[in-house]
């Protein structure tokens, strides 16, 4: 009776075992000595695409996962070999990625039990996850951000190599901890930062907020942190960003400060031309008028007033030119009435006239056709330029040339006055040049200052003909 149980027993079991290999996702494999098989699995197939006969009439088992994929003495000395990754070709041309355990047995009339589970989905999950992680590190370090993670329950701070070198410690000398970033937050600011993670910390919320940090390394740098405290009925952890926008602050204050000084250019220049209406033609106009009355009273009493109509009128016309002036200054309406090379020359002319200065003029031909853009921005570089010699070089002569190829229109503006070193330019000088220099911009082109004391200055403007097309080199 008790061998009947038994027997009973002992079939159960092997069915047990038998359903358990045939419905488990890896592959097992017995072999001796020397690699014959002595037990193949039934569901070979699912992970090789061989059936058990293939695999049998293979006959060892290098022949199904190749040579040399394990030590014989090294297995024997530690009884197992674990995590062994090796790729096979299965049946069809596929390649698999499979996870191989070796152990020392004696069953079945075999020494080796191998066990194979196939793990290529997860293989390649692992490939695109670290694809991910690669590109999220090139676009972090792109955007000078940094990355932290902080451990509520420990108080445990990670953070990137980027972050490190926000805090001025790209060596990576500072421990990572709240107290170590809160000291390198500028004073003005810690306390608002503190408030404002700790809060989001305790509270699970997002925050958002920008201070400035005094690195390790005595830079000051302006952060913008984002972030997120992860909360499951008490703090967890806080995850978060640092980008830094210290270059992007420097331009902000940059272009504020040139807003500033364009603004203040604006009035002066407004003053001026009130000083000069007021001044020049105001008074000129105002004297026209008490010299009218007196040829009226001239004429009511019988007297000759055609000498004093003459002298009445030329004063009128030098008004209206001077006026004319004003015009021109403020709109190139000779750009529309005379065209590019016409409006140039006047405009030398009317310079070299008004101050006292040699002009050489040199215009080669230039296309027919020039946006109107273009004219009105090296129109009105040719008149900076030459106001500045006249009102910086102390030279008596200058020279504008014109040249042009197939791709660009070059404009050089040179003096043979003092010179400077533009490495001394002070900002409250450059206002001309930043005009030029945006001017040629707008444009896509380009200026290009040279000077040296003692030997002159040269404005050179390049302006692409086509669009799109940035000057070359």
């Amino acid at each position: 009776m008790e061998q009947m149980v038994s027997a009973e027993a002992l079939r159960e079991s092997e069915a047990l075992h038998r359903i358990t290999l045939q419905n488990m996702s890896d592959a097992v494999f017995i072999t001796d000595d020397a690699g014959a098989f002595t037990f193949i699995c039934p569901n070979v197939d699912v992970i090789f695409g061989h059936s058990q006969d293939d695999v049998r009439t293979m006959g060892r088992i290098s022949r199904l996962l190749g040579a040399n994929l394990i030590d014989p003495a090294e297995l024997r000395r530690r009884g197992e070999l674990r995590n062994i990754e090796h790729n096979i070709e299965t049946k069809d041309g596929r390649t698999r990625c499979l996870l191989v355990h070796a152990k020392s047995v004696s069953i079945r009339g075999g020494s080796i039990l191998y066990a194979c589970r196939d793990i290529t989905e997860r293989k390649e999950s692992e490939r695109a996850l670290s694809r991910n992680e690669q590109r999220l590190t090139l676009t972090l370090e792109a955007a000078g951000a940094g990355t932290w993670d902080w451990e509520a329950s420990t108080g445990t701070i990670t953070w990137s190599p980027e972050m490190q070198r926000i805090l001025g410690d790209a060596a990576g000398i500072l421990p990572p901890s709240f107290e170590a970033f809160l000291n390198r937050v500028h004073l003005s600011d810690r306390d608002r930062v503190a408030r404002t993670m700790t809060s989001a910390m305790q509270q699970g919320d997002l925050y958002e907020t920008a201070f400035r940090l005094s690195g390790s390394d005595s830079v000051e740098r302006w952060v913008i942190a984002k972030g997120r405290g992860l909360k499951n009925g008490r703090p967890i952890r806080m995850l978060g960003v640092f980008v830094d926008v210290t270059d992007r602050h420097r331009v902000e204050l940059a272009l504020q400060e040139l807003s500033g000084r364009f603004l203040s250019a604006q009035e002066q220049e407004r003053s001026r031309l009130a000083r000069e209406l007021h001044d020049d033609v105001g008074q000129r106009l105002a004297m026209h008028a008490v010299e009218t009355s007196i040829l009226r009273q001239r004429a009511n009493d019988g007297h000759d007033v055609r000498a004093g109509l003459a002298t009445l009128a030329n004063g009128l016309a030098d008004s209206g030119t001077r006026l004319h002036q004003f015009a021109v200054s403020l709109h190139p309406a000779r750009l529309e009435q005379l065209g590019f090379n016409g409006a140039i020359h006047h405009m030398c002319q009317d310079i070299s006239e008004a101050r006292g200065i040699d002009i050489d003029l040199s215009v080669v031909t230039l296309p027919e056709e020039l946006p109107a853009h273009v004219t009105l921005c090296l129109y009105r570089c040719v008149q900076e330029a030459l106001h500045n010699v006249v009102k910086h070089s102390g030279s008596s002569r200058a020279s504008v040339t014109f040249s042009a190829d197939a791709d660009t229109i070059t404009l050089r503006v040179m003096d043979e006055g003092m010179g400077f070193d533009p490495a001394d330019l002070r900002p409250k000088d450059s206002l001309g040049l930043v005009s030029m220099r945006e001017r040629a911009r707008l444009v896509s082109g380009r200026l290009t200052l040279t000077s040296k004391r003692g030997e002159g200055t040269c404005v050179e403007v390049q302006v692409p003909l086509h669009p799109n097309q940035t000057p070359s080199l």
